[in-house]
């Protein structure tokens, strides 16, 4: 079942690292198995992240295989300590249907 993953990242987490990050995966030329869509921006000066995915399956397929490696190099050379950043607020919601458009 298709899922949108919702996530407000801790204030300690800026635009540019997200950024950083999303060029270190690579998912523009290469997208991730079973995403449908992605994107990110900056509200009230706080990073928000929507993902539509095929299955929370795929999604946390790539969680462990790109996303934390890249997480973990790009907070590394921007100096960033990410444990103690704190974890993103998350929701997950299951949706019964996606339209996709041309």
């Amino acid at each position: 079942m298709a899922m949108i993953m919702r996530q407000v990242m801790p204030a300690a987490i800026p635009l540019s690292l997200v950024e950083a990050v999303t060029e270190e995966m690579g998912v523009e030329s290469s997208p991730p198995a079973g995403m449908i869509v992605h994107t990110h921006y900056e509200q009230d000066g706080r990073v928000h992240i929507v993902d539509i995915w095929e299955s929370a399956e795929a999604h946390e397929q790539f969680v462990e295989s790109r996303l934390m490696p890249a997480m973990g190099k790009v907070a590394e050379a921007h100096g960033v300590d990410l444990a103690a950043a704190g974890q993103p607020e998350t929701v997950i919601t299951d949706v019964q249907r996606v339209v996709r458009g041309a």
